[in-house]
């Protein structure tokens, strides 16, 4: 009988042991999960400016008027009174010298 008590005994205390460390080891999991997403948010980062899609790159096509799209946009007034405000290529034009800040 000794031997059966033994066994309970040690089944009991694994069962014990299973218990009161489960909540501790399931405590690290948000941890880790925030970490492993702060770092996909920062690769992501990474690429996004190595790639150039940031919004530093969008503006940079505002920088980068080439010398024809300048002298369009100088004469767009004269355009306009030409043609009218309605017609396609006006504002075609307009929206060009938008997208370039002109």
């Amino acid at each position: 009988m000794d031997a059966g008590i033994g066994v309970t005994t040690k089944r009991w205390a694994v069962l014990a042991a299973l218990i009161f460390t489960a909540p501790v080891a399931a405590q690290d999991l948000p941890t880790d999960q925030l970490e492993r997403h702060a770092d996909v948010v920062r690769q992501d980062m990474l690429l996004k400016s190595t790639m150039g899609n940031g919004p530093a790159h969008r503006n940079d096509r505002a920088r980068r008027a080439t010398p024809q799209q300048v002298a369009a946009c100088s004469n767009k007034a004269r355009f306009r009174s030409e043609y009218g405000v309605n017609h396609p290529k006006v504002r075609k034009l307009y929206d060009l010298c938008r997208s370039i800040s002109r």
